[in-house]
């Protein structure tokens, strides 16, 4: 009887792991930057899920939070400490956070925007930064968002963060994520650089 067990087990183990093995061979499947599909057993048609980019100036709603970026541009150079990486430049991004819900809610903390340098089809699979002020003479944070704040309904929080683009781009991609980024982003965001 513990042998037909044992037997049993090692044959679920076995059919478990060969279910959670990687495509092609067990090389690891490249990540897709095609709108995800999905099919409709019915028709046997496939429809492709459309992911709205917002421009400056557009507001953006998730989870009762208007995130509109108001303008986008080149900061300042005596502001910083030292000077961006090889390769790229430093973009200021003008937030207003606005409570679009019925409730009490907190804006986003300052690390739930990101720069995206290759997309991915969550936050796990794309190369991005989110805000980076350590490089800003500490005299020169003043407007700059904290992140964090109570918003009563219709209550409303402006500012700014500070990030580095790749110098050779003239499109930027952003990405908001509510809470984790190993799901697509909640928002995403896409202008010409500044």
């Amino acid at each position: 009887m513990k042998r037909i067990a044992i037997l049993f087990l090692i044959l679920v183990l076995l059919f478990s792991l060969s279910a959670c093995g990687e495509k092609s061979g067990g090389q690891p499947s490249a990540p897709s930057t095609a709108p995800a599909e999905a099919s409709n057993a019915l028709s046997g048609e496939t429809e492709k899920e459309e992911v709205m980019v917002y421009g400056i100036g557009e507001a953006a709603k998730a989870n009762g939070l208007s995130i509109t970026i108001d303008k986008v541009a080149s900061p300042d150079p005596d502001i910083f400490i030292n000077k961006a990486d090889d390769g790229f430049a430093y973009m200021q991004v003008y937030y207003t956070f606005k409570n679009v819900s019925d409730e009490t809610i907190e804006t986003p903390k300052r690390q739930a925007i990101y720069i995206v340098y290759e997309e991915g089809p969550t936050g796990d699979d794309c190369h991005m930064t989110s805000d980076d002020n350590s490089d800003i003479l500490p005299g020169k944070k003043e407007d700059m968002y904290r992140g964090f704040i109570e918003l009563a309904p219709g209550e409303s929080t402006s500012g700014w963060l500070m990030y580095q683009r790749p110098s050779d781009k003239s499109e930027v991609t952003m990405h908001y994520y509510s809470k984790f980024i190993n799901v697509p982003p909640a928002l995403v965001f896409g202008f010409a650089a500044p």
